[in-house]
């Protein structure tokens, strides 16, 4: 097991017992943006020159209302070093929390905007699919697909969009020497 999914496993066993899964998740979330954002903080809390005692501080006042799984997590990465680590051990750490409510986000590209009733239907029918799973839905429209859709889940893009079936209609026709 790699050490991101062993720290993600760690933090979701904390959280879970506090059951703070979603709160530590959006606080974590947030302080990833927060240091992403903000060079000076970016490179204090990556800095392997700054001393432990001084990173907690930095820590503890940065996290002054989160959650104690939050914190308490912030620093244990800290005193082991693994602070560069910290955006994929979110991801993995979302993942583990997404699973455990049994929830999919899925990122619908269409040509179009859709309607509430179709994107409702559209929902249903995923959740179905993917065997009863709460389906959290993210819309974008895209006019250069033409028509149909793209699907993006779980790291998996699934093309039935108009300009996806041109586009592998003209490979096929390539690789057989039609065109």
């Amino acid at each position: 097991m790699s050490a991101v999914s062993t720290y993600a496993e760690a933090l979701f066993a904390a959280s879970e017992e506090r059951n703070e899964l979603e709160e530590a998740l959006e606080e974590l979330q947030e302080f990833v943006i927060l240091v992403r954002d903000n060079e000076e903080l970016k490179e204090f809390f990556y800095s392997p020159q700054i001393n432990e005692r001084e990173r907690r501080q930095a820590i503890d006042a940065l996290t002054e209302g989160t959650k104690t799984s939050t914190r308490n997590f912030l620093k244990v990465l800290s005193d082991n070093g693994r602070t560069e680590s910290l955006e994929d051990i979110v991801r993995r750490y979302e993942v583990l929390v997404e699973e455990h409510f049994k929830r999919v986000e899925v990122e619908l590209t269409t040509a179009v905007e859709l309607s509430d009733s179709l994107e409702g239907r559209i929902k249903e029918r995923l959740g179905n699919i993917l065997e009863g799973r709460e389906v959290i839905l993210q819309t974008n429209v895209d006019p250069n697909l033409l028509g149909g859709a793209v699907f993006t889940f779980g790291g998996v893009m699934v093309d039935s969009s108009v300009r996806g079936r041109l586009e592998s209609l003209r490979e096929t026709m390539v690789e057989r020497g039609v065109v």
